[in-house]
C-alpha cells in the first residue's frame, strides 16, 4: 500500500510525506486519530449548500450531506481515523436537510441551523448555537473545525464571538478552511456589475472577465440573493476582516485548476487567477493582491499555516472547466487534512484571541515576469501590426479572427465557450476579428525577463536580457504606485505584497512592459 501511495505522489515533496504521515507509512505516525474523549472535528460547509447535522454514528456514513458525503473526503477519512465528527446543519432557500443521528443522540434546535444566505455575524451566531448544544448534549469540551467556501468566514465570526459569548461553549482548538474567500470571491466582485443580466462594467478588462463568467454569476446571484453576494465580495471584506480577531493560526487550503495558460496569465492578478473557478488562489491562502484596476486587495490580518494548493475545482458544479477534482474530494486534500487536525489539536486555542496580527513580515523572495505587450483591434476589427506567433483572445461565443482568407473560431480556455484563443499565423494583412472581441497577445520574443528580490524592506529589481532602453521602475506596496530610481527602493517590511512595474522600448521604438509580483504571506 505504501508504494502505491509513493508513486502516487510523486508530484511534490512536501504532498508525499503528508499522505504518508496520514496514511501512517513513516516512523513515528499512525493512521488512526489520537483524539481524546470529549473532542470532536466540526464540518462547516458554504454557500448554496444544505447541510443535515450528523454525528458519528454509522447509521450516519454518506449521509453528510454533497459537501461532505464524499468516500474519498474528509467526512469518510476523519471517521476511519476515530475522530468524532459532527456536521454543522446549513439550509439554503429556508430548505433544511432531515439530521441523521444514532438511537437516543439528540438533534439541536432550529437556532443551530446556519442560513445559506445569511448574513456572516448570524451564522457565526448560529454556530456558536450548535457548539453550546454539543456542549450542553454530547459532553463535547473541544473542537476543531474544517470549513469549506465561506463555512470557513462563518467559522471565524463564531470563533470572533466565543469569549464575548455568556455561553458554556467548547474550546475551539483550531480551523482549517478549504477555498475560503478570505479576500473576497472574484465571483462575488463580478457579480456586483450584472445589471438586468447583463454585465455592466465601465473597465473593459472587467466586462470581459464577467462575460466569461456570466452563466455562474447569474446563478450565484439567484442563489445566494444581492446581499449575500455583496458580503463575499473584497471591498466588503476588507472592513469585515478588520472586525475579526481569533487566537490560533488558521490552515489554508485552495484551489488552481482554473490556470489562464503562462502566455497570458500575467495579464491577471493573483486575485482571479490561478483559482479553482470561483475563489482565486491569492484570496484562498490569505495572501494580499489587487484588482484589475489596480486597487489593493490585502490579506485578512491572520496568522497561517500553509496546506497547500492542488489542482481542483470549488465545487462539483464547476466540473464543465474539465475535471471532477474538488476541495472536498480529492485525496491528496483529504491526507492534508488528516495531518493537520492531528497537528493543530495541542497548540494555542483560537478561544482566547492574542491580539497579535499576522506578523512576521516578508522572507527573503523572488519572482520574475516576462515582458510583453497588447495589440487592440480598431473600431473594424483589424488588428494592425499583428504576426506570426501573437495570439489572439477572443472573447465572445461567436467571436472569430480571419487572417489570410481563412477564418479561426479558437480554441477553449478552461473549457469555456465564451473564451478561446488563436495563435496567429502569417498574415498578408492585418486580421480582422468579426462579431466579438478580441486582445492580441505579443510574448517578447528575446526571452526578457523582470527579475525582483525582496528582502525584509529592501527591493531589488534587474532585468534578464538585453536591448530595452530608457528603463523605468515603480513600486507598489499596499500605499500606491510610486518611482523606484535604478531598480532599487524601499517597502514596508510587514507590506502585504510587493509589486513592480517596468516600462521601456527596444531600439525601434516599441514599449514593452512587465509587471512582477512579490507575495509576502504571513504563513508560519
Amino acid at each position: 500500500m505504501c508504494s502505491a501511495v509513493i508513486a502516487a505522489a510523486s508530484r511534490g515533496a512536501f504532498a508525499l510525506a503528508v499522505l504518508l504521515a496520514a496514511l501512517g507509512c513513516l516512523p513515528g505516525t499512525a493512521a488512526a486519530g489520537q483524539a481524546e474523549a470529549g473532542t470532536a472535528v466540526v464540518l462547516v460547509s458554504g454557500f448554496t449548500s444544505t447541510t443535515p447535522f450528523t454525528t458519528s454514528a454509522p447509521a450516519c456514513a454518506g449521509q453528510e450531506g454533497g459537501t461532505w458525503d464524499a468516500p474519498t473526503g474528509a467526512a469518510a477519512a476523519l471517521k476511519r481515523a476515530g475522530y468524532t465528527v459532527f456536521t454543522a446543519p446549513v439550509a439554503a432557500d429556508g430548505k433544511t436537510a432531515p439530521p441523521c443521528v444514532g438511537a437516543g443522540q439528540p438533534t439541536p434546535p432550529a437556532s443551530a441551523t446556519i442560513d445559506s444566505d445569511g448574513e456572516l455575524s448570524a451564522n457565526g451566531q448560529a454556530l456558536l448555537e450548535l457548539l453550546a448544544f454539543l456542549r450542553e448534549s454530547y459532553g463535547i469540551s473541544s473542537v476543531q473545525v474544517l470549513a469549506h467556501s465561506d463555512g470557513g468566514l462563518w467559522s471565524r465570526s463564531a470563533i470572533t464571538q466565543l469569549p464575548s459569548s455568556r455561553q458554556a461553549l467548547p474550546t475551539v482548538q483550531s480551523l482549517m478552511t478549504l477555498g475560503t474567500p478570505h479576500t473576497g470571491s472574484f465571483g462575488a466582485d463580478l457579480a456586483e456589475y450584472v445589471r438586468n443580466g447583463q454585465c455592466d462594467a465601465s473597465n473593459r478588462v472587467l466586462q470581459e472577465l464577467c462575460e466569461l463568467m456570466l452563466p455562474v454569476l447569474d446563478d450565484l446571484i439567484k442563489d445566494l440573493g444581492p446581499e449575500a453576494v455583496k458580503e463575499l465580495s473584497s471591498s466588503f471584506l476588507d472592513d469585515w476582516n478588520r472586525q475579526q480577531s481569533i487566537g490560533c493560526p488558521v490552515t489554508v487550503v485552495g484551489g488552481t485548476y482554473a490556470a489562464l495558460p503562462s502566455w497570458i496569465g500575467w495579464l491577471v492578478p493573483e486575485y482571479y487567477n490561478p483559482s479553482d473557478g470561483i475563489v482565486g488562489e491569492a484570496s484562498a491562502v490569505n495572501v494580499a493582491s489587487f484588482s484589475v484596476t489596480g486597487a489593493a486587495i490585502p490579506a485578512a490580518p491572520l496568522a497561517m499555516i500553509a496546506g497547500g494548493t492542488f489542482p481542483v475545482i470549488h465545487t462539483g458544479e464547476l466540473s464543465f472547466l474539465g475535471t471532477a477534482n474538488t476541495l472536498v474530494n480529492y485525496p491528496p486534500i483529504t491526507a492534508v487534512v488528516l495531518q493537520s487536525i492531528g497537528a493543530t489539536g495541542s497548540g494555542a486555542p483560537c478561544a482566547e484571541p492574542s491580539g497579535e496580527g499576522a506578523g512576521g513580515g516578508p522572507a527573503i523572495t523572488t519572482a520574475n515576469a516576462r515582458f510583453g505587450t497588447l495589440l487592440a483591434p480598431d473600431r473594424r476589427g483589424r488588428v494592425a501590426g499583428a504576426r506570426d506567433g501573437d495570439v489572439a483572445m477572443l472573447i465572445g461565443r461567436r467571436a472569430r479572427v480571419t487572417c489570410r482568407g481563412r477564418t479561426h473560431a479558437g480554441t477553449p480556455l478552461l473549457g469555456s465557450l465564451r473564451l478561446r484563443y488563436v495563435a496567429l499565423p502569417r498574415c498578408g494583412r492585418a486580421p480582422v476579428v468579426r462579431d466579438g472581441r478580441a486582445l492580441v497577445v505579443r510574448p517578447d520574443r528575446a526571452g526578457r525577463r523582470l527579475v525582483a528580490r525582496l528582502r525584509g524592506g529592501r527591493l531589488a529589481v534587474r532585468l534578464a536580457g538585453h536591448g530595452l532602453r530608457r528603463v523605468r521602475f515603480a513600486v507598489e506596496d499596499g500605499r500606491g504606485w510610486r518611482r523606484a530610481p535604478r531598480g532599487r527602493a524601499r517597502v514596508r517590511p510587514d507590506a502585504p505584497h510587493v509589486a513592480v512595474r517596468a516600462t521601456g522600448r527596444d531600439r525601434r521604438g516599441r514599449r514593452f512592459a512587465a509587471v512582477v509580483r512579490v507575495a509576502a504571506p504571513h504563513v508560519r
